[in-house]
């Protein structure tokens, strides 16, 4: 083939939008090559097979995918700017992709252990930055959970349109408006217009 060498971040990039195209069962050897152009030599010339592409495919997506936007959003110092970070955040997602890997972690455990430690991961985050805005521990816990749970149910829904999925969680910080601070109240009305 007459691609041009590749590194094994674009074999996992690559990745992403097979799995969003074509799901786990299409996600191949064969089917990265030809997605990327190259020989499965070239494969081989970054991982030994597989199993230990999938690991480095989970890694890549729990580190970019979740680690480092949460650390993004903690550069926003501003507690309820942050909010709106994160929402442009989980707006800009590769849904596709995340639905087929949701899908995946049934029948894979390794799968499932990232996904859950992912998951567990960004409700701590929102949590921290419920709780930066003024909500009580229980209610910033809810508040996380219920918009992980919209984010989550509008992957498997699919496919997700951006301005739909911005406009839910707009809504959805309605929820929790009244047990907001004034203040930070109406500061958040005008980072998550209506």
């Amino acid at each position: 083939m007459a691609g041009e060498p590749r590194t094994a971040v674009d074999y996992v990039v690559a990745a992403l939008d097979v799995l969003a195209d074509e799901g786990s069962d299409g996600l191949t050897i064969a089917a990265l090559c030809r997605v990327l152009q190259v020989t499965k030599g070239s494969f081989y010339h970054h991982f030994t097979g597989m199993p230990a592409f999938t690991t480095a495919l989970l890694a890549y997506w729990e580190s970019e995918h979740s680690e480092r936007l949460i650390a993004i959003s903690v550069q926003t110092p501003d507690p309820v700017e942050r909010i709106g970070v994160l929402t442009d955040i989980a707006v800009s997602l590769p849904h596709a992709a995340e639905s087929a890997i949701r899908a995946w972690a049934r029948s894979s455990p390794e799968v499932a252990r990232v996904q859950t430690r992912v998951d567990r991961r960004r409700e701590r985050h929102l949590v921290e930055a419920f709780r930066a805005i003024g909500l009580e521990p229980a209610l910033a816990t809810l508040q996380a959970r219920m918009a992980l749970a919209l984010l989550i149910g509008a992957q498997h829904r699919g496919p997700v349109r951006p301005p739909e999925l911005r406009a839910m969680f707009v809504r959805l910080s309605g929820a929790f408006l009244a047990d907001v601070p004034a203040a930070q109240r109406r500061r958040l009305r005008e980072v998550l217009p209506r």
